[in-house]
């Protein structure tokens, strides 16, 4: 007896839109973009576009909402007992995820501006992604830092790590102001107040 092949299921018609959308807003934008490219690009008859979404606005609205959160993929930066253990952990996270879903990524920040459906989503994101980073570290047996001082260490690395990674286009060259921010947080977070 032969063992039978195991296939990734096949998307489905409305997810290969998406899929064909996303990459294409993020190698030539939204207003560049035609939904007759999209559909053409896709395999698919341009009504079958207009069929799932009402407008070009309602796809790319479906391109940025239907991502995995933040927190969903920072969850497993809760191993490490220490803060500079989880703040490593962290970074990696974040770096491994916005390089994994790079092209929603820079739709999202070059796409915000203007659209107001956008800016929302990028805002949830980020309170998301900066509230499970500062539960993580608070977490830490070794934090004593008071809860401002961690939602501010938090949002520092968010916003530092998007910037490298989908921003600036860096996480390679950013490694080395990675590991010095998680030395200065981890410093910052685990003395006691000045």
């Amino acid at each position: 007896m032969t063992a039978q092949a195991h296939h990734a299921p096949r998307p489905t018609k409305r997810q290969l839109i998406i899929e064909t959308a996303e990459r294409l807003f993020a190698e030539h934008g939204y207003d560049a973009t035609s939904t007759a490219r999209i559909a053409t690009e896709a395999g698919v008859p341009s009504g079958l576009v207009f069929y799932h979404f009402a407008t070009k606005l309602d796809l790319l609205i479906a391109v940025v909402q239907e991502r995995p959160e933040p927190s969903e993929v920072l969850r497993s930066a809760a191993r490490p007992r220490t803060v500079r253990g989880r703040l490593r952990a962290i970074v990696a996270s974040l770096v491994a995820e916005l390089e994994n879903d790079r092209a929603a990524r820079i739709i999202v920040f070059r796409e915000a501006q203007g659209r107001p459906e956008i800016a929302s989503r990028a805002a949830e994101l980020f309170a998301g992604a900066t509230a499970t980073v500062a539960d993580l570290l608070s977490g830490a047996d070794d934090v004593v830092a008071d809860a401002a001082r961690v939602q501010a260490a938090a949002e520092l690395v968010v916003s530092r790590v998007f910037l490298d990674t989908v921003a600036l286009g860096q996480p390679e060259t950013a490694a080395k102001r990675h590991a010095a921010m998680v030395e200065l947080i981890a410093e910052s977070l685990t003395s006691g107040p000045d």
